[in-house]
């Protein structure tokens, strides 16, 4: 190859490892932008714990292993859904997913520490204790993001009832009618 080409050659290969890195970590990438838009419509006395709690999540999708990165994915994009569907009080559904964010963050960076901890087991208890936190562990991943998905449809679909209680009460035994 004539010298002339390798500066091509470079550029070429920059290229394709740039491409390849955004190939093996788009979920990270796709979930910027609703942490981004959770943090720019929030209050500005509440931004930074929205931002601390997005940046954990974000970190978490983009370090940990399988499923970390789809679910925070999934949740952020939820939780912003949630937000603009949400009429009622998007302020507390907002800080609610912030919230939910950030812990499936730092469970995600435990995960993390769990899988890359070079734990063995001697004796036959104390390795299948290790399978039995190793299962618990697994399952907390997928279940915590489907709690949080059912958290934010209840936040954005049911809402307490308006108004004093003896009212409340004779608008459902009447069923909402005036006499």
């Amino acid at each position: 190859m004539p010298d002339y080409l390798l500066p091509a050659l470079w550029v070429l290969n920059g290229l394709l490892a740039v491409l390849y890195f955004l190939a093996e970590h788009w979920a990270p990438l796709l979930t910027l932008p609703p942490l981004l838009w959770l943090v720019a419509t929030e209050r500005v006395e509440r931004r930074t714990r929205i931002a601390a709690a997005g940046a954990l999540a974000w970190l978490a999708g983009a370090v940990a292993p399988s499923p970390v990165p789809y679910a925070a994915l999934l949740m952020a994009w939820a939780a912003v859904a949630a937000v603009r569907f949400e009429k009622h009080d998007p302020l507390a559904l907002r800080w609610s997913a912030a919230r939910a964010l950030g812990l499936y963050g730092l469970m995600g960076l435990g995960f993390l520490a769990w899988r890359a901890a070079p734990l063995q087991a001697a004796d036959p208890a104390t390795a299948q204790g290790l399978l039995y936190v190793n299962a618990i562990i697994g399952i907390a991943m997928y279940a915590y993001p489907l709690g949080f998905l059912a958290l934010v449809a209840q936040s954005a679909w049911v809402h307490p009832p308006m108004g004093r209680p003896d009212e409340t009460i004779a608008t459902i035994r009447t069923r909402g009618r005036k006499d």
